[in-house]
């Protein structure tokens, strides 16, 4: 298996047992992407969660098949009826959403940990 520029890891969220956070830090761009989509929707697809939380705060850079499959993770998650949010976008992450026209994802993100916990107990 090629290094990745990036690495990932799924951790329960404290004080929320049905809520899991996926970290994404490091690059995501079109060479590293598959690996990303094949980990992410892996989780989306098994997960017995109510609710899962994607942490983008790490990600130094994001390119538009990065930001493909953070979509492809949020239409499976609703197909599911799994809740999954986008948090604390870094600026590469939230640029690559308006650079694509994705802006309507960009409602699917919180900026801090406080407001993605209130918005999955709602």
């Amino acid at each position: 298996m090629a290094n990745l520029a990036f690495q990932t890891e799924v951790i329960a969220v404290p004080d929320m047992p049905d809520v899991r956070a996926f970290y994404v830090k490091g690059r995501v761009t079109y060479h590293d992407a598959p690996e990303l989509r094949k980990s992410l929707l892996g989780e989306v697809s098994v997960t017995s969660a109510s609710g899962l939380v994607v942490e983008l705060g790490g990600v130094e850079e994001m390119d538009t098949s990065g930001a493909a499959v953070l979509v492809e993770a949020l239409m499976l998650g609703r197909k599911r009826g799994l809740r999954l949010l986008l948090c604390s976008p870094s600026e590469s992450v939230l640029r690559m959403f308006r650079l694509a026209g994705l802006e309507e994802v960009l409602g699917h993100c919180c900026s801090d940990p406080e407001e993605t916990m209130r918005r999955l107990q709602e």
